[in-house]
């Protein structure tokens, strides 16, 4: 099924236009965390930063696909402790595409090899960070050696495995607590939730969960576009 996963990704790239389909911005607004008040879809600031993040498939020899993912260590500002795509800022004339190419090298210590460009995802602000990211989509060959990810940005790398995705929508909502500290007490604490989900022992949550849905959503919509156009080839020239 997965043997031409770039095309499917670009196709369902192509064809995506979330702004275009009620049902899919309704769907979107259900798996954001709550207290974000709807700001995950609205205009971002005019201060945001821009950053971009690498949403890279890797292809093992055996043929399987493996979507690479970073457990950022605690003692980071900006979601210290979660699992994210490897990202960052996008650094004065760069694109998000040669932005997201360095961040992923610098955080694992690898270039993808011989990488495919599939398209961009929809840009997300991140309200809690202040970041406005601009996800790009690639496939490419898995690194001849291990990962060598820097150490003060990542405290692991963790495979998802491309089985992993279709559990996905099912995996439910996780709920967060956050002290509420004043004077050097805790004075209360506030809770919300999240869309996520279970890998191992790991717990996948918020803007990431998010991303990965929707890249889910494109792999099947792409499938769909394909299947459609083996049908009727004129329909996938008029999508693209």
């Amino acid at each position: 099924m997965w043997n031409d996963l770039s095309q499917r990704l670009i196709t369902g790239l192509a064809g995506s236009d979330p702004t275009a389909d009620p049902s899919l911005q309704t769907a979107a607004r259900k798996v954001a965390p709550t207290m974000a008040y709807g700001r995950h879809y609205g205009p971002a600031p005019c201060g945001a930063r821009r950053a971009a993040v690498a949403v890279v498939w890797l292809q093992k020899d055996d043929g399987s696909w493996w979507l690479p993912l970073t457990l950022r260590p605690l003692t980071l500002r900006h979601h210290g402790g979660q699992i994210c795509f490897p990202g960052g800022m996008i650094e004065g004339d760069e694109t998000p595409v040669q932005a997201a190419l360095r961040e992923f090298e610098e955080e694992l210590g690898h270039r993808p090899m011989a990488p495919v460009f599939c398209g961009s995802m929809k840009p997300m602000y991140v309200y809690a960070s202040n970041n406005l990211i601009f996800p790009v989509v690639f496939t490419a060959q898995m690194p001849l050696s291990d990962w060598s990810p820097d150490p003060a940005e990542v405290d692991r790398v963790i495979e998802l495995p491309m089985e992993a995705i279709d559990s996905i929508g099912g995996s439910g909502r996780d709920t967060r607590v956050r002290k509420i500290v004043r004077d050097q007490q805790v004075v209360g604490e506030y809770r919300f939730d999240s869309l996520a989900y279970r890998v191992g022992e790991d717990r996948i949550w918020g803007a990431t969960a998010m991303l990965i849905q929707q890249l889910s959503r494109l792999v099947r919509q792409g499938d769909e576009m394909i299947r459609n156009c083996d049908r009727n080839p004129a329909e996938l020239v008029s999508q693209r």
